[in-house]
């Protein structure tokens, strides 16, 4: 018989009917009972994806065809053979099990029989993926899955067989495969490339039925295309929708809907890339001229005075080490030199730097451009560590902006048929965030600039930037610390006790058991541990050893080992003094839910410098400013202990 090509892609794979083995447990022949396990969250290799994933819980795992009472349990598949029924269905600890009880019919006690004697023991449960999220090659997963990867996010399982080959001959762990039931096709075979091919390229082609396999019925065919093109309208539906409502050009929305790797979460991503590069502020037109020999002079002039005085650069201007032992009053001649001025050679310093103070001399921007070197590399030198947990927020001007938080009113509620739908009030749960501007000034007199005193223009520019970066990591953490953040209340406050693989299992379920409002638990991953200096020995230990510390033996395993829990180790002294030496915070993920933001002027995170002249105080006026605020946005992403 001939087989049947059909072309998919990566999204119409995903959507696919599915297998994987199971494990049969419990087996009562008595009883004619049997317990098996058939999900779990450990991956299984996929031929598109690399690896498939399913989230196995309540919420996740679609019953509904067993609460219907149409899930059965077949013989290889074959619908017309029905040996048992499904008595009950469940999941615990990220498994899925099943309680099974065989009919009493021939066939059923016929295949009972081989069960009970070992010579069939293979099970295999068909699936289907109804939402899911695509991890790509080099990206991670907000819980810390690297992709390439398929996650199943809402899966249905509509039948379990007993199966003479099983999906895959492991135990528990199957290989992924595309399901028919009249007859399925490996995809492990030595034809399997290395890689995923990506969605769309005309190499991706595989034959479902291939061999002496039967051919999908017309039926069957037209049902697995009809899935295919409702999700693909459904998709195109959304997207459209998205982009009246955000007002996205038409040339955008259409290479949305040509994509077909772009799943609505990369469309909301694509969305907002968009919106962020309309709001940009409009520069003024700029004339692209090639730098002169003037600028060449005054680039070199600064980068020797910034070595000169023990700055470091990794690329120099072309003639800086000509500038590295002159005096700011040699500088201040070749500048009066270079603007045509003439009697330089009678001048006292005094009168030198009045003059180019007050003419139209290259001095005051050497100076400035100085500063600003020094400005860059006192932000680069500062050790904060406030920027690795916190996010960053943008305002586009001084007025109060408001931050919405999720809320147990805007969980989506039933609506019945011809009903109307009700609208999510988020007034009453923002939190405001307005700008404030801090700063600091000083002057480099002309006195300074006679006797040569270069630390105003190289080393207090460096000092004021690693001053307002750490100023910025002193509010960060008063923010984590407020008490106002943590009650039992609010569920996120643990039994105070030392670190401990006990005492993070503890602080991490309170997280993740943390709810939109009394009903809908959120799961939220915690990905940082914070922690003040005293404790770092400690913590480290925690997180390296393979064992746990406090075990009894070495054999016992440590639950809280970094690369089990995926937890980021965050140190910093800050803590030591504003809470104390025992103390330590579980920081959510970022992007799972808001926890604390650094908001900026435009999205600018970098303080600036600007300088000037005074008529009535001879010199150059520097003045530092920063336009930022720090506000707890959601307190749910947050869990302390107070140690011990």
């Amino acid at each position: 018989m001939p087989s049947q090509s059909k072309t998919l892609t990566r999204q119409q794979a995903a959507k696919a009917p599915r297998m994987r083995a199971a494990t049969l447990t419990n087996f009562d022949a008595s009883a004619r009972t049997a317990r098996l396990s058939f999900a779990s969250e450990t991956p299984v290799r996929d031929y598109w994806y690399g690896k498939e994933i399913l989230r196995v819980s309540d919420s996740s795992m679609n019953t509904e065809r067993f609460s219907a009472g149409v899930m059965p349990v077949l013989f290889n598949h074959d619908r017309d053979k029905v040996i048992a029924r499904v008595d009950k269905i469940w999941t615990e600890g990220s498994k899925a099990y099943a309680d099974i009880t065989f009919d009493d019919d021939e066939l059923s006690e016929r295949i009972l029989k081989k069960v009970e004697s070992g010579s069939l023991r293979g099970v295999s449960v068909g699936y289907s993926i109804q939402n899911y999220s695509i991890i790509e090659r080099d990206e991670t997963s907000t819980d810390g899955i690297e992709g390439p990867a398929l996650i199943a996010d809402k899966w249905e399982v509509f039948e379990i067989s007993i199966v003479s080959i099983p999906a895959d001959a492991a135990v528990g762990v199957g290989r992924s495969r595309l399901y028919n039931p009249d007859g399925f096709r490996d995809l492990g075979d030595e034809t399997e490339p290395q890689e995923p091919t990506p969605a769309g390229s005309t190499e991706h082609k595989e034959n479902i039925n291939e061999g002496e396999e039967k051919e999908m019925t017309p039926e069957e065919r037209a049902a697995l295309e009809a899935e295919i093109r409702a999700a693909e309208n459904q998709r195109q539906s959304n997207i459209r929708a998205l982009c009246r409502e955000l007002k996205i050009e038409e040339k955008d929305m259409e290479a949305m809907l040509k994509d077909e790797a772009c799943t609505m979460e990369k469309a909301n991503e694509r969305a907002l890339a968009i919106l962020k590069e309309r709001m940009k502020p409009t520069a003024p037109p700029k004339v692209t001229v090639t730098q002169d020999e003037a600028d060449k002079k005054r680039a070199a002039i600064v980068d020797g005075l910034f070595l000169r005085h023990g700055g470091t650069l990794e690329k120099p201007a072309d003639g800086a080490d000509e500038f590295r032992n002159c005096r700011f009053t040699d500088v201040a001649r070749m500048a009066l030199q270079d603007a045509g001025e003439t009697g330089i050679g009678r001048m006292t310093d005094r009168e030198l730097f009045a003059r180019a103070l007050t003419t139209t001399s290259a001095l005051s921007a050497i100076a400035d451009n100085l500063a600003h070197k020094s400005l860059s590399s006192g932000y680069n030198e500062v050790a904060t560590t406030y920027g690795a947990w916190t996010q960053t927020g943008s305002n586009t001007d001084f007025k109060i902006a408001k931050r919405y938080r999720i809320y147990d009113a805007m969980a989506p509620v039933k609506i019945p048929e011809g009903g109307e739908f009700s609208y999510s009030e988020l007034l009453d749960e923002s939190v405001g965030v307005q700008l404030a501007t801090y700063g600091d000034a000083t002057n480099f007199t002309r006195e300074m600039m006679i006797n040569d005193d270069l630390d105003v223009l190289v080393k207090i520019p460096k000092l004021l930037r690693t001053s307002m970066e750490r100023y910025k990591n002193h509010l960060a953490y008063k923010a984590l610390i407020d008490a106002n953040n943590y009650s039992s209340a609010k569920g996120n406050l643990g039994t105070a006790a030392a670190l401990s693989v006990k005492s993070l299992g503890e602080a991490k379920k309170l997280m993740r058991k943390q709810k939109l409002g009394n009903n809908t638990v959120l799961n939220i991953v915690p990905k940082y541990l914070i922690i003040p200096a005293a404790l770092e020995p400690a913590a480290e230990q925690l997180l390296t050893s393979t064992a746990d510390p406090e075990g009894k033996n070495s054999g016992v395993s440590n639950p809280a080992n970094r690369t089990r829990s995926n937890l980021e180790l965050i140190v910093d002294a800050t803590l030591d003094e504003l809470s104390g030496e025992t103390a330590y915070y579980l920081v959510a993920t970022k992007g799972m839910v808001d926890t604390i933001e650094v908001c900026y002027l435009n999205g600018n995170a970098a303080p600036i410098i600007e300088t000037g002249t005074d008529f009535n105080n001879l010199g150059i006026n520097f003045r530092m400013y920063h336009d930022f605020a720090i506000n707890v946005l959601d307190t749910r992403g947050l869990v302390k202990n107070a140690g011990k």
